[in-house]
């Protein structure tokens, strides 16, 4: 029996317990009596801290029948109906309250998901970045790119990539229409998106033109994944836009 059952039994402090296991082992040894080859031959087992000090021990039947002798009678009936217990089947030890599980390291937790980043069509680096860094947060509720004081990353090109609205500008179309236009001629799908992602993925033909930012939200709560477009697009696009009538 452990010692920190014998302490939940009896009700004394678990280090008063140790107390006692410490001063019967010591005079076991010193008298010589009957018990001290229950002790020699692992009639107990101690088991030490960090800092070598006794953390706790382990008794056999024998030994913990002899600690309580100590005691008085309502706290040796109780250890001794707990052996019972145990001896026929219908207990189980008591056990210390389970740790509470660990969160991840988040530097380790950030490199992973930046390799699975990585793997995500139509991201560049820094948006592969921003993935990693807020997946990071999800799991250890620590923010690296915040840590190094990285409030934000300037997308590559920025002036190059248009939205489509942009685009509309350019050839003479809406914004819905040119979108529309983008998954007629296989540039784009539509897809269910979440309240930050985009509501459009570039396909394969639209992956060396298409670029994901991420954009500020209006009020500047959070930030919209964007799908934007080089400005290459717009000459593929401007045959379908619609003829300009020309003036006399």
């Amino acid at each position: 029996m452990s010692s920190r059952e014998i302490a939940a039994l009896t009700g004394k402090t678990h280090k008063n317990v140790i107390r006692d296991i410490v001063i019967m082992i010591d005079a076991i040894h010193k008298d010589g009596s009957d018990l001290s080859h229950q002790a020699k031959s692992m009639g107990y087992v101690r088991y030490k801290d960090a800092r070598g000090y006794t953390s706790s021990f382990d008794l056999d039947q024998d030994l913990t029948y002899n600690l309580v002798l100590g005691y008085d009678a309502a706290l040796r009936l109780r250890v001794v109906q707990r052996w019972m217990e145990l001896e026929s089947g219908k207990g189980t030890s008591v056990k210390e309250a389970p740790k509470r599980p660990r969160k991840p390291s988040f530097d380790t937790t950030y490199t992973r998901l930046l390799k699975i980043a990585r793997t995500l069509p139509g991201f560049d680096e820094n948006q592969q970045c921003l993935h990693a860094a807020r997946g990071t947060f999800n799991m250890t509720g620590v923010n690296p790119l915040e840590i190094m004081g990285v409030t934000s990353i300037a997308a590559p090109n920025n002036d190059a990539y248009l939205t489509a609205t942009e685009i509309g500008k350019e050839i003479g179309l809406s914004a819905m229409a040119v979108n529309k236009l983008l998954i007629v001629e296989g540039y784009q799908v539509k897809v269910q998106a979440s309240s930050s992602g985009s509501d459009y993925q570039a396909t394969e033909k639209g992956a060396p033109f298409g670029r994901m930012f991420d954009t500020t939200r209006k009020g500047g709560k959070g930030s919209q994944a964007t799908l934007k477009w080089s400005n290459r697009i717009v000459k593929r696009l401007r045959p379908f836009a619609p003829s300009r009538e020309t003036v006399t």
